[in-house]
């Protein structure tokens, strides 16, 4: 654990280890703290931001910590991927690398360019200022699918001056540990960013100490929608800020106008295999127009067949295992519970040979999802892709409106006018038009509606989250 600028144990001594989901090696140990270790975590992010030098630091100095930062992580970017794949299971992590350092650098950027506004022109001898100041100290709750994500909460609570306390996911800790590390060789001052680790209860206990302390300003989470909510509730009693980034169940809509049809068949198989599904943002949904369903569907059973499950660490390797034996029956019993559908390829798990030592699960193709069945309700978090049918721009938006999700979504049209009101009708925190994800658009704002969280994260309007307003109104002297 990382604590006041120290490599420490628990205070018990007690550890625990992160096995591959590959094949079961011993990944890393991990200190496995409990509320105290949580309380020293905090205290000492407490004391950095009311007593040390980072919340006065000028945002240049702060933001040259960012750059460096960027650049060690660049440096050390195959030993980190490397890492990565590791413990989440899935191949090619290097993206997320060269991502975190994107991030770093962006919000660097956005904090030294940031202004605040001043009121001069209401009265002649009144003068007055709207300032933005750091919330405090922030707690930060991150996620086990994509562990250096961790940078698009810390990174501009960093730069705007606050202090951050990290209790990674008990997964995939490594990650964030090692940007602890980075940051401190990038002159991050002690105290200013802390990693507890812990798997006690999945991680809760040391969890709900941070984000119920009233020795922390904000908490933000990334994880599913259920422990948001906790997450939430624990907040509440000390009334602090919090942001959410939840679960999602992404409808991605095809019209029989789709402009490239096989660009759209490549996005839906890209957007549910990304991270073998484990992605708030997966496509888990895809709605096919009567008229292209069977074309559609013909196109894209080839590229499910094409995927080769194996060590995330080989090149040859598409999809890599699922992160836990826990997941991997989670996304099973979801798979065997859509009996009303059918189960066109995957379904299963490898039972023999060398891949049933790890958490895999087949690509799985379900066509005839019906919208209220279970499995088009709820978040699988796997490489599992529910295909539904429809007849008209009407059912497809009230299909895709219905579920408690608001997280993103897309629809594939040539006709600008059904394009523009499909994008205005869904009720969603992204909307993609004519792909999936890529887009090629950077630093857009991204949070969710509904049960798919609170709040916004990257951009300039995802640094806002971590400032709180002050509004400043000076009398001057009658006469001068």
């Amino acid at each position: 654990m990382l604590i006041d600028g120290q490599w420490v144990p628990a205070i018990d001594g007690r550890t625990y280890e992160r096995l591959s989901p590959y094949d079961g090696h011993l990944v890393n140990t991990y200190a496995n703290g409990d509320i105290e270790d949580a309380r020293r975590g905090i205290v000492a992010a407490r004391r950095a931001f009311d007593a040390g030098d980072w919340r006065w630091a000028s945002v240049e100095s702060r933001a040259a910590v960012l750059r460096k930062a960027a650049v060690l992580l660049r440096e050390n970017k195959d030993r980190l991927a490397k890492l990565l794949s590791e413990e989440v299971g899935q191949p090619r992590q290097g993206g997320a690398v060269n991502e975190a350092a994107n991030a770093l650098e962006y919000y660097a950027w956005v904090a030294t360019d940031r202004r605040d506004e001043a009121v001069t022109e209401q009265r002649a001898d009144a003068l007055g200022i709207i300032a933005r100041e750091p919330v405090g100290v922030v707690g930060v709750l991150s996620a086990w699918n994509a562990p250096l994500s961790v940078v698009h909460k810390a990174a501009p609570a960093l730069a705007v001056g606050c202090t951050v306390v990290v209790k990674p996911a008990h997964m995939t800790a490594g990650g964030v540990l090692e940007l602890g590390r980075i940051l401190q060789r990038a002159g991050l001052p002690d105290g200013v960013f802390n990693v507890v680790t812990s798997e006690l209860a999945n991680g809760s206990v040391v969890g709900h100490e941070i984000a119920a302390s009233e020795l922390v300003d904000m908490v933000t989470f990334t994880g599913s929608t259920a422990t948001g909510r906790k997450v939430m509730a624990a907040a509440a009693s000390t009334g602090k800020k919090v942001v959410l980034e939840l679960g999602g169940k992404s409808p991605n809509v095809v019209f029989p106008d789709v402009p490239d049809l096989d660009a759209a068949v490549d996005a839906a198989f890209d957007g549910i295999m990304s991270l073998g599904g484990q992605a708030c943002k997966a496509g888990s949904r895809l709605l096919l127009h009567r008229n292209i369903h069977e074309d559609f569907l013909a196109r894209l059973a080839p590229k499910f067949d094409a995927v080769r499950l194996g060590d995330p660490l080989d090149a040859a390797t598409t999809l890599g295992p699922l992160v836990s034996k826990e997941q991997r029956d989670r996304v099973h019993s979801l798979v065997q519970g859509a009996t009303e559908a059918k189960v066109l390829l995957g379904g299963s798990y490898p039972t023999d040979g060398p891949l049933a030592r790890g958490w895999f699960y087949e690509p799985t193709l379900i066509d005839r999802v019906t919208p209220q069945s279970t499995i088009a309700q709820t978040e699988v978090f796997g490489p599992v892709l529910s295909v539904l049918p429809f007849e008209n721009d009407s059912q497809a938006i009230e299909i895709a409106n219905g579920t408690m999700y608001g997280l993103a979504g897309a629809v594939w049209t040539a006709d600008i006018d059904r394009a523009l009101t499909f994008a205005k009708r869904l009720r969603s925190g992204t909307v993609w038009v004519n792909t999936y994800r890529e887009s090629g658009l950077r630093n857009m704002p991204s949070g969710g509606w509904g049960a798919s969280g609170l709040g916004l994260e990257r951009s300039s309007e995802g640094i806002n989250e971590f400032l709180l307003t002050k509004s400043i109104h000076i009398r001057l002297r009658p006469g001068r």
